[in-house]
Formats: C-alpha cells, structure tokens, sequence
C-alpha cells in the first residue's frame, strides 16, 4: 500500500531529523526579526511522528488473540 509506506517513510525521516539535531544540536535563532526555537521545533516533529504513528495504526490491519484461563 502506496499510502503507507509514504507514512512510514515519513516517520523515518521525522525520527532520522530529531536523531541528526541530538547529535549535533543546532541553535535557536532569528532571522528577519522571526524567532525559530529548536525546542519547539523538536516538539513539532514529535507531534508530527505521533500523529503520524497513529494513522498508520488505524490502517494496518490487527488481530487480538486472547487466551482462556481456566
């Protein structure tokens, strides 16, 4: 599925920036009188993965085995 992939590959990508930043932490900054916070920046990149990761749960199929107990 075409549709997945691109989300897991997105994920990736999202996981190999926050990784790449962990290892060689960049500034915040401002340019033209705009802030940019790494920190925030970092969040974002959370969220993005979170959402992302949710949406491929929704549509990868899943199957519950349970076990009786006796």
């Amino acid at each position: 599925m075409a549709l997945l992939s691109n989300l897991q590959a997105a994920v990736e990508n999202y996981s190999n920036a926050i990784l790449a930043d962990s290892i060689n932490p960049q500034p915040s900054y401002a340019i033209d009188g705009q802030q940019v916070s790494r920190e925030e920046w970092r969040e974002g990149l959370m969220r993005q993965i979170i959402t992302l990761n949710k949406t491929i749960n929704a549509l990868n199929p899943y199957e519950i085995i349970t076990k009786q107990v006796l």
